[in-house]
């Protein structure tokens, strides 16, 4: 496979499985930004930055990885691609619940006891 081809389909799988996410993930993040945020201009800053940041990691992780790979067969190739990207996609999804995780109050804990 050609070399500009393997780039090309990296960025591809790694801006489809972005795109998945972000669908999954953005009118639920959407609405705990509304809540968490004193305004939904800041509610909307913080939706467009964790957008970019899901993109930008798992791209750049995918073509880091198809630079390094142009001698290997495309098939090993393209799956080093696709640990790639996931891996970029949770490195970013744990640092954006992290974050997030400080600001939603937990659940009183319970003994367990029965009453």
């Amino acid at each position: 496979m050609h070399a500009y081809l393997q780039l090309l389909l990296a960025a591809l799988i790694s801006l489809c499985a972005s795109t998945l996410v972000l669908r999954a993930l953005s009118l639920p993040l959407r609405n705990l930004l509304t809540q968490l945020c004193a305004s939904e201009q800041g509610a909307a800053f913080w939706l467009s930055y964790t957008r970019v940041m899901l993109t930008v990691a798992p791209l750049l992780l995918a073509l880091l990885v198809s630079l390094f790979t142009t001698s290997v067969a495309p098939l090993n190739s393209l799956q080093l691609v696709l640990i790639a990207t996931l891996a970029g996609l949770l490195l970013g999804l744990r640092s954006i619940g992290k974050r997030l995780g400080r600001f939603i109050p937990l659940p009183p804990a319970t003994t367990g006891e029965a009453q």
